[in-house]
């Protein structure tokens, strides 16, 4: 047996349960948040804090993002 994960649009779900349905093939749904997946890690929080408070170091070239690396 082998498992697929596949991404569906909503307006698309119900027809492509009712043809795998008539497949024979088992069906497991689960709705994805998408945000879920957008939430920051700490050092993102903080360099977006940072940037809001205006602690930031303007780059102008790769050569002087090195030189601040």
């Amino acid at each position: 047996m082998t498992t697929l994960t596949i991404h569906i649009p909503d307006n698309k779900a119900d027809f492509i349960k009712q043809l795998l349905k008539e497949l024979d093939v088992k069906v497991e749904t689960k709705k994805v948040n998408k945000k879920a997946n957008l939430t920051p890690n700490a050092e993102t929080i903080k360099a977006i804090k940072d940037a809001k408070e205006g602690k930031t170091t303007l780059i102008t070239n790769v050569k002087a993002f090195f030189e601040n690396v």
